[in-house]
C-alpha cells in the first residue's frame, strides 16, 4: 500500500502526494519513505530509505497515524464507534455481541480480563441488553465484603436473627430483585457463601438469616474476575458454582491489544474550557501513547489523559502534546517494587526479541516495546544478560 495524500488519510496536507509505501509478506514488515517532504516515522523515529521488521506499533506520515495490523478482517466489519459512554474498538465489539446474546438467553455471564479493562462497564452493557433492563443494576465488590458480613450483607436478615438487629434488613440480593446481581472480583467470594449464592441462583429464592421460609426472587446474575478457573484449580472456589456461573466466559482484551481505541479515549477527555472549542490532540500525544503498553488499561489512560489536558490547559495552550504525558505513564510499576516485565505487561521473551531486531541496542528496543529504556536495562541485570549476545549497537543514550 502507498500511503499519500487523498488516500486512507484523506486530505492531510503535511502528506505528500505518494509518501510512503508500506508492506507485509506474512512475516515481516517493511516501509519506504518515497522522498516524502516532511518524512516517515517509524515507532516514533525517523527512518531514511526502507525499514524492515517483524513487528511494528505505529507509523506516522505526515498528521497521520497508521497501526500495521497483519489481519484487518475484523476492521471491515467494525470501526470504532462512542456508544453510551464507552468507545468500542473492533475487538470490544465482538466481545459485546456475545454479552447481548448471553443477556437475551437469560444466562448468566463471566467477564474476565486484566484490571482497568472496564469490566463493570461490559457487566452494565449486560444488564442493559437483557429481560431485567428496567430494573436494578447492584454492583458487589465481593473482595470488600468481611467474611464476618459476607452472609448478611448478600442475603439479607430478619428482625432477631441476631443479637441487636431490631429489624428486618435486605441483601444485595434482594436489592437485584427484578435486575441484575453484578458480582465483581466475584473469586474473592468467601467460601461459605457460595453454597448459599449457587442455591439463589438455580432456584430463584433467597433464605435471609433467621427467616424460616425463602423469598422469591426475579434477577440475572453477571460475574467477573481475572482468572477464576485457576482459583477453581487449587480448591478456593467450588467448582459446582463455577459450572454455573463460568459459562459463557467473555475475555476483555488488554488496551494493548486494542491501540484504536486510544484517540478516542483521550479525545474524550478534552473538555471545553469557559465556553471555548476543547483543546486538540497533538499527533506526537497519540503516537506517544501509541508506544505504551499501558498495564493499567483503559483507568489507567484516562487519569493520565486528564492530566496531560489539564496540564496544557493551565498553560493556557489550545494544543495537548507529547510533553504534557507523564514521562512514565503507561509503563507499570517498576521492579524494583516487586513487579517484573511480565506482569507489567511486557513478557520477557518479548524484550529478549526487541533486543535481537536492534542488535542489543537498549534505546530502540525500549522505543520499540513502548517502555522506558530503563525497564530494559534492568532486565538485563536482573537476568545477567549481556546485550553484546544480540550483537550490540552503539547506544549512546546510556
Amino acid at each position: 500500500m502507498v500511503l499519500g495524500r487523498g488516500g486512507p488519510a484523506g486530505d492531510d496536507t503535511l502528506l505528500s502526494r505518494r509518501h510512503a509505501r508500506v508492506a507485509f509478506d506474512g512475516t515481516t514488515w517493511s516501509v519506504e519513505d518515497l522522498k516524502s517532504t516532511n518524512g516517515t516515522w517509524v515507532d516514533n523515529e525517523p527512518i531514511q530509505g526502507e525499514v524492515h521488521r517483524a513487528s511494528m506499533r505505529v507509523i506516522q506520515a505526515g498528521a497521520s497515524i497508521f497501526l500495521p495490523l497483519d489481519d484487518v478482517r475484523r476492521f471491515l466489519q467494525y470501526r470504532v464507534r462512542v456508544e453510551r459512554g464507552m468507545v468500542l474498538g473492533p475487538a470490544l465489539q465482538e466481545v459485546h455481541a456475545t454479552i447481548t446474546r448471553a443477556a437475551l438467553s437469560g444466562d448468566s455471564l463471566l467477564i474476565t480480563g486484566e484490571s482497568g479493562t472496564g469490566k463493570e462497564l461490559a457487566a452494565r452493557a449486560y444488564h442493559q441488553a437483557g429481560r431485567h433492563s428496567g430494573g436494578p443494576f447492584v454492583a458487589v465488590n465481593c473482595a470488600a465484603i468481611p467474611q464476618t458480613l459476607a452472609e448478611r450483607l448478600l442475603f439479607g436478615a430478619r428482625k432477631g436473627a441476631y443479637s441487636g438487629l431490631t429489624h428486618d434488613t435486605d441483601g444485595y440480593v434482594q436489592a437485584a430483585n427484578n435486575g441484575t446481581l453484578f458480582l465483581d472480583e466475584v473469586a474473592e467470594l468467601d467460601a461459605g457463601v457460595q453454597a448459599k449464592l449457587l442455591r439463589v441462583i438455580d432456584t430463584q429464592e433467597v433464605m435471609e438469616l433467621g427467616a424460616v421460609a425463602a423469598k422469591p426472587v426475579r434477577l440475572q446474575v453477571c460475574a467477573a474476575t481475572h482468572n477464576l478457573r485457576a482459583r477453581v484449580a487449587s480448591k478456593q472456589f467450588r467448582d459446582d458454582l463455577y459450572y454455573r456461573i463460568g459459562k459463557p466466559e467473555v475475555r476483555l482484551p488488554p488496551l494493548r491489544e486494542r491501540p484504536e481505541e486510544i484517540p478516542w479515549h483521550f479525545a474524550a477527555c478534552c473538555k471545553p474550557v469557559e465556553g471555548s472549542q476543547p483543546p486538540a490532540l497533538h499527533v506526537s500525544l497519540i503516537v506517544s501513547a501509541l508506544m505504551r503498553p499501558w498495564p493499567g488499561n483503559v483507568r489507567e489512560l484516562l487519569g493520565e489523559a486528564r492530566r496531560a489536558v489539564s496540564r496544557a490547559v493551565g498553560e493556557e495552550r489550545r494544543v495537548v502534546e507529547a510533553r504534557d504525558l507523564d514521562e512514565w505513564a503507561g509503563m507499570g510499576v517498576e521492579e524494583g517494587s516487586g513487579q517484573d516485565s511480565e506482569r507489567s505487561g511486557v513478557p520477557n521473551d518479548a524484550i529478549a526479541e526487541a533486543l535481537r531486531l536492534e542488535g542489543g541496542n537498549v534505546t530502540r528496543a525500549a522505543r520499540r516495546l513502548g517502555i522506558h529504556r530503563n525497564k530494559v536495562r534492568r532486565w538485563l541485570k536482573k537476568y545477567g544478560i549481556d546485550r553484546g549476545t544480540f550483537g550490540s549497537r552503539e547506544d549512546h543514550a546510556g
